[in-house]
């Protein structure tokens, strides 16, 4: 439950704002915000708004609605405009709601945790907004539930519009996301004797394995620090990236892909290692970026996970493995004609891995539809780089749903 002990008793009637209201210490802190949204967070993916400063932006609109407890505003529900704030695709959205765009809402709180007069309020809004689409991830089926409670107990009508993507897997065409793990777990006589990190697996690489080109000559692969890559470099993984994501977002109301910005940050990273295959340009030679992965030793960097559930995982395996890795694969990326050589990247990391001694537990995420192929990939990965390691295949960690629910007055 979201106690009422740190704003006092909540008021029963909800109260949304005018325009001419001005955003002061009436609604609360963003950091207060986001300890409401997470403390009692069991799911991979961080909630509510991740943004201080589109926090404030969202708070100071009047389309914005809130419940209220003694002196202080909570947001509860914020313009689809806003989605990004939330990882929405906004235009997506606006496709997936039609015509209840212009009032098409997202949940901003964990309403499963809402105290019951805080429900009562969120019921009071949804009865004064009239018709909405309303967007809202859902772990567990945690907050349907709870949404089916407030609005069955005020008489309100409910239909889910479903979104969902016929590419997937049978069973499988629900928008959601999924975390993933693999082990790989060193032979105690070959485990390092510290916690590897990925620049440690950079070093092994350059002084002992090198460049790795296939046995026709067509294809070369290669490991590089985030840090060392160059602006070509940089632009050339942007685009295969964002043309790979475009075509795993088409049909789900999450965004993909970052900005550029914050994708070019975080593979820029002093953290982040890409490994990259390139196959024969027009002038046969190996300069075609075909195909890229890059890991990340840094959670901290991660700021759409939950970081206190990640430390979890990370703990538990430290406790089975002795100076076991922490690593997560924000991305897999591979253009279409080089799914043939998509083992590559990641099979280099593995082996290097494998050859020096490391341990390491492995986080990634799918959509629906990209779980139906690249934990194959990992798995396959994983079977053929792996030659002193023991290790366990990809499964998944945890699951978040993400609905789109029509709200409206019964006698409509």
């Amino acid at each position: 439950m979201i106690s009422d002990n740190l704003t006092g008793e909540i008021k029963n009637t909800a109260i949304i704002y005018a325009a001419a209201q001005i955003v002061d210490d009436s609604t609360i802190e963003y950091n207060q915000y986001q300890d409401l949204c997470n403390n009692n967070n069991t799911g991979s993916r961080r909630r509510g708004i991740l943004s201080g400063e589109l926090y404030q932006e969202i708070i100071a609109d009047p389309n914005t609605c809130f419940i209220e407890s003694i002196n202080k505003r909570i947001p509860v529900l914020m313009d689809i405009v806003y989605g990004l704030a939330m990882g929405y695709d906004s235009e997506r959205c606006k496709d997936s709601s039609g015509k209840l765009y212009a009032t098409a809402k997202i949940l901003t709180l964990p309403i499963h945790e809402l105290s019951n007069d805080q429900k009562n309020q969120l019921a009071n809004l949804f009865m004064k907004n009239g018709e909405i689409a309303l967007f809202f991830s859902d772990h567990n089926n945690e907050e349907s539930s709870a949404l089916c409670e407030i609005l069955n107990k005020v008489g309100l009508r409910y239909t889910e519009k479903p979104l969902v993507d016929t590419r997937a897997a049978r069973g499988d065409e629900q928008a959601g996301l999924f975390l993933y793990s693999f082990v790989i777990e060193q032979k105690k006589e070959r485990r390092a004797v510290r916690k590897l990190q990925l620049i440690d697996v950079f070093d092994y690489y350059s002084n002992i394995i090198g460049p790795v080109v296939t046995a026709d000559g067509d294809a070369v692969t290669t490991l590089q620090m985030g840090d060392k890559i160059n602006d070509a470099e940089a632009t050339e993984m942007w685009n295969l990236y964002n043309n790979k994501f475009d075509f795993l977002g088409e049909n789900h109301p999450i965004s993909m892909q970052d900005t550029k910005e914050d994708f070019l940050e975080l593979l820029r990273s002093e953290s982040t290692l890409i490994a990259l295959t390139r196959t024969k340009d027009d002038n046969g030679d190996l300069n075609r970026l075909t195909c890229f992965v890059y890991f990340i030793d840094e959670i901290d960097y991660l700021y759409w996970l939950n970081q206190e559930y990640l430390r979890k995982i990370i703990v538990s395996a430290s406790e089975k493995c002795e100076n076991i890795s922490d690593i997560f694969i924000p991305g897999l990326v591979s253009s279409g004609v080089g799914q043939i050589y998509s083992l590559l990247p990641l099979g280099l990391f593995i082996k290097t891995g494998d050859e020096m001694g490391m341990s390491a537990c492995v986080l990634y995420e799918n959509t629906n539809l990209s779980k139906k192929y690249v934990p194959r990939i990992v798995n396959s990965s994983i079977r053929q780089s792996c030659k002193y390691s023991d290790f366990t295949s990809s499964a998944i960690l945890d699951k978040v749903a993400y609905r789109l629910w029509v709200i409206s007055n019964e006698d409509e």
